[in-house]
């Protein structure tokens, strides 16, 4: 008995001590972006190596390849990293597989291992477009509801290309030796914007 109540009160603890999801942290367009990278990941079957080398982190700038505290590269970042964190073997299955696709082509590995940050971030790019564009077409939205989206992830985009300018006028000298020293773009706002990694005019 004294150790059901002991199972009890820890669970209750345990209850008691977990936030709820917040719609502020967690909002449709998070979602949004979260499940289109982490549905394109396993459908594209991207190597856990693959996605280190994209989530690259050097010491002097955090993510290499991520501009800090942008709201597209945010939930990208987190989706990449549940995908990572998959289980080794799926339950039940002789296949040592855990994801479906065949992986990036020799082209895509060889930019994205390339010494020249622009060649990675090309690869993320592309990547990003191809996930947005997919999840767009599947969840079938009306015209209204695709016009409002892409008018959200633009806005984002805004506010991240906001945040890459102040990283650049704040720290120039980490921003040197930076992935956006030579593009002064992001990939990744740019990727969800069905837009290229150094669009025209933008």
């Amino acid at each position: 008995m004294k150790k059901y109540f002991l199972l009890l009160a820890g669970m209750l603890s345990l209850a008691l001590n977990t936030p709820a999801a917040s719609a502020k942290d967690f909002d449709d367009n998070y979602r949004f972006i979260f499940y289109a990278v982490l549905e394109g990941c396993y459908e594209d079957g991207i190597a856990t190596t693959n996605v280190d080398q994209i989530l690259l982190v050097n010491t002097n700038v955090g993510y290499v390849h991520f501009v800090y505290a942008c709201p597209i590269c945010t939930p990208t970042i987190h989706a990449l990293a549940a995908y990572r964190s998959r289980p080794k073997q799926f339950a039940g299955l002789k296949t040592h597989m855990t994801t479906f696709g065949p992986g990036l082509s020799e082209e895509q590995i060889k930019k994205l291992y390339s010494n020249r940050p622009a060649d990675r971030l090309e690869v993320i790019n592309g990547l990003m477009q191809t996930w947005i564009s997919r999840r767009m077409t599947e969840l079938r939205l009306t015209d209204a509801e695709k016009t409002q989206l892409k008018q959200n992830l633009e806005k984002m985009r805004k506010q991240g290309m906001s945040m890459l300018k102040n990283f650049q006028n704040g720290d120039p000298e980490r921003f040197k030796i930076s992935a956006f020293a030579e593009v002064q773009q992001c990939a990744v706002c740019n990727g969800a914007c069905s837009l290229k990694l150094k669009p025209e005019g933008k």
